[in-house]
């Protein structure tokens, strides 16, 4: 994939087998690239380009931007409605259809037992394995001591559940130390993420990273 920047007439490619960082200096230009960002992402016009073989990919379908980590939640609306999906659709196949009845028909029986001892004709209109599935209250586990980790996580269950996108973090190594970000870093590569890495300050350049530096005066450094 490739983030096309005309502010500063800038191209980061990050399909070359490293995790790009960009170290913005200018705290206005800084600024003015989150603002392009977070409007596209709520669908709206921008000037910053995604683009994945020659072809210009919308921003609110195919980036993430990561700008808060304290809480970061993996319980995304739209993950869970992926796997609601997902699981509505394995209740209705040819393994699992005969258990999913099963279930229904059980859960129907209880319901009426209960409510003999209620006054009136009491239905239960709604039992169906569509609302089954979406009552129990489906998430993901978030007991994690490593927010690096968590990242790496929340990174697959996109891929697995929404689509190949590409990821932009603010500031993170803020939050993690030297060490823990070279196997992050690592742990991206090898499974092939998309990352940038958008920072206001340098920190040590790490392995497998590529750095972009926009200094104060907007010169761009390679």
């Amino acid at each position: 994939m490739k983030l096309a920047i005309p502010l500063v007439d800038l191209v980061i490619v990050c399909d070359c087998g490293k995790c790009c960082s960009l170290i913005v200096e200018n705290q206005n230009l800084l600024y003015q690239i989150l603002c392009d960002l977070t409007s596209q992402l709520r669908g709206e016009e921008g000037k910053i380009i995604l683009s994945h073989n020659n072809r210009v990919l919308q921003i609110s379908k195919s980036l993430e931007l990561f700008s808060q980590f304290v809480p970061f939640e993996l319980n995304k609306k739209i993950l869970i409605n992926k796997v609601i999906n997902r699981m509505q659709n394995l209740a209705m196949d040819e393994e699992h259809y005969y258990q999913t009845n099963e279930l229904i028909t059980l859960l129907e029986s209880y319901l009426l037992d209960l409510s003999v001892e209620l006054t009136g004709d009491i239905e239960f209109s709604k039992i169906t394995w569509e609302n089954i599935i979406k009552a129990v209250g489906i998430g993901f586990t978030e007991n994690y001591d490593s927010l690096a980790e968590k990242i790496l996580d929340y990174m697959e269950l996109v891929r697995e559940y929404d689509s190949e996108k590409m990821f932009i973090t603010l500031n993170l190594r803020s939050y993690i130390s030297d060490d823990e970000m070279n196997k992050f870093v690592n742990d991206v590569v090898a499974r092939g993420y998309k990352l940038l890495m958008v920072e206001n300050i340098e920190y040590p350049i790490i392995e497998h990273e590529k750095r972009y530096i926009i200094d104060a005066d907007k010169c761009i450094i390679c």
